[in-house]
């Protein structure tokens, strides 16, 4: 009878924290675990099960879960440090980094900035977890190899090195069994996790890193390579540093490290064309284009901070895909779509001919 009562009182506490309204929420989808919730939002399961009166792992489909006791941001006082703010609000600095990837030196805020304390999960990116849990994912109409990287924080030479099958990367079709995590594998291995009702009758779609059509990687196959356009020459070298960690200051020499205008620095002149150090200055030359005229290879930059000084730039890389060095991931892509970044763009910047 106990446990009865414990499981009962349990259950009427979380649908009444379901029912109210908090600055930050999530409701449970199906498959969702307190373990992968609490990943998404920089917490802990024990902090989960405290604010919202649990006293089991349980939850179910539907329920509504206060995921932070705070607002969704904090407007930076002067005299504040980013490991102060981190102890107010009972996180860490690299969770703040992490959520704030705007932020160039962790050093350096300034007041009135606006600071993210909670990491912004939209719908989209939520239905984007696998359902199963064999690291497999399934193609729908319209992904492109890029999109599927950035729904699984990976990267693409990461998904090719998982897909050996995948003979021309920019060549996927719907129905298409991606494994995206896990150990390489060999291409009989792969073939056997696609199924027959969804291998039969598809039509292949065009599919490349950036939306944009891009040569096959020669050591992926056998396929002789186009040639590429400058544009695309400069994607594959920043390719090539995917991974690379952040380091604000990096010398432009390094290539194990970068901050964001050192990667934009080395990326043009690999491919012969000559950058000046800082964002700021690189937003200075080329010709100034609008959003809709984007193009890849294009530069874009942000105001970070909101004190009308560009601080971040990256790489356009087609698709709504950006090529960048952040504080949180060193070199990767972002989509520019995502609000953090649409609040903050100043300019774009074509400096190829």
């Amino acid at each position: 009878m106990k446990k009865t009562a414990i499981f009962t009182g349990t259950l009427i506490m979380s649908l009444l924290a379901g029912q109210t309204a908090f600055a930050s929420s999530y409701t449970v989808q199906k498959g969702d675990t307190l373990w992968n919730i609490s990943n998404q939002y920089h917490t802990t399961v024990e902090t989960l099960m405290q604010m919202n009166g649990l006293t089991s792992d349980l939850i179910f489909p539907g329920q509504t879960l206060k995921v932070s006791e705070k607002e969704d941001t904090y407007v930076v006082k002067k005299g504040d440090t980013l490991s102060e703010i981190a102890n107010q609000f009972h996180i860490t600095v690299d969770s703040l980094l992490q959520m704030n990837p705007g932020i160039s030196d962790p050093n350096f805020i300034k007041e009135g900035q606006i600071v993210y304390l909670v990491k912004q999960v939209s719908s989209s990116t939520q239905s984007t977890v696998p359902s199963s849990a064999n690291g497999y994912y399934i193609v729908k109409e319209g992904d492109t190899l890029s999109g599927i990287a950035a729904k699984f924080q990976t990267t693409i030479r990461s998904l090719l090195a998982l897909n050996p099958q995948i003979a021309n990367p920019n060549l996927i079709r719907a129905g298409q069994s991606i494994k995206v995590a896990g150990q390489p594998v060999s291409v009989a291995e792969q073939n056997q996790a696609v199924s027959s009702s969804t291998a039969k009758n598809e039509q292949p779609q065009k599919v490349s890193y950036s939306d944009e059509k891009v040569s096959a990687d020669p050591v992926q196959n056998n396929t002789k390579p186009t040639t590429l356009s400058l544009a695309d020459k400069i994607i594959q070298i920043g390719e090539k540093y995917l991974g690379a960690k952040y380091l604000y200051g990096a010398s432009p020499s390094r290539t194990d490290a970068f901050d964001c205008s050192s990667f934009t620095m080395r990326v043009f002149s690999e491919a012969g064309i000559a950058l000046p150090r800082s964002s700021s200055a690189q937003a200075q030359v080329g010709t100034p284009i609008s959003i809709s005229q984007l193009q890849k290879g294009d530069l874009l930059f942000f105001d970070t901070d909101f004190n009308g000084t560009i601080n971040h730039v990256g790489i356009y890389a087609g698709g709504g895909q950006m090529l960048n060095a952040t504080t949180s991931k060193g070199v990767t892509y972002v989509s520019i779509n995502m609000a953090y970044w649409q609040e903050r763009f100043v300019k774009a910047v074509r400096v190829l001919n």
